[in-house]
């Protein structure tokens, strides 16, 4: 089984294989800290995605994150298909696009947290799950338009490109020819001045 899945790992594309580790990046991120320095009391405290103010946000983020995952390792381990190619790509742009702006969202609220309390300071693991979200989103946008570009050939060619037999069904009627040019025009008469 572990070379059946190592074979199906290698036979993804590089994109899906950068899409898929910036996940994983972006879930081990989940558990750096986020937060951390003294309180007004004196107490030294550190949180990551899972505590402070933003831990629903840091759930919601490690849940969709990990889905995402899920669509491609769940076949790759011999289990079913999770959803079609032509919906997969949609709903991972859509979840890319949610943790991303969630993330900025956390972010923010960490930010005005440092303003209030000057002794707490934002720490690299939101940065790194940032990161790491906006190449998820980069990498599923480019997929998206792949599929979108692979499923429907006629949208990105010119009408009188020329096309190759084997990109073209043979039940296609072809155009019909133009239509001839107009006749000429008849030849004015010019009256002379004197």
């Amino acid at each position: 089984m572990a070379s059946r899945f190592t074979r199906s790992l290698a036979s993804l594309d590089l994109e899906e294989r950068i899409l898929n580790i910036a996940i994983i990046v972006a879930l081990f991120a989940s558990f750096l800290p986020w937060l951390s320095g003294n309180w007004l009391g004196g107490d030294a405290v550190s949180y990551n995605s899972f505590g402070f103010y933003t831990s629903y946000i840091g759930i919601a983020v490690f849940i969709m994150m990990l889905a995402s995952l899920l669509i491609t390792l769940v076949p790759l381990f011999g289990g079913p298909i999770i959803l079609k190619r032509q919906q997969k790509e949609i709903v991972r742009l859509f979840l890319a696009l949610l943790t991303t702006v969630l993330l900025l969202a956390a972010l923010s609220v960490l930010m005005q947290v440092t303003y209030e309390f000057a002794r707490m300071e934002i720490r690299f693991g939101i940065y790194i799950e940032i990161i790491a979200s906006i190449v998820v989103l980069i990498y599923t946008f480019m997929r998206w338009q792949e599929f979108r570009h692979a499923g429907n050939p006629d949208q990105f060619h010119h009408p009188e490109a020329p096309v190759m037999h084997s990109e073209r069904p043979e039940s296609i009627i072809p155009p019909p020819p133009p239509p001839p040019p107009p006749p000429p025009l008849s030849p004015e008469e010019h009256r002379h001045l004197r």
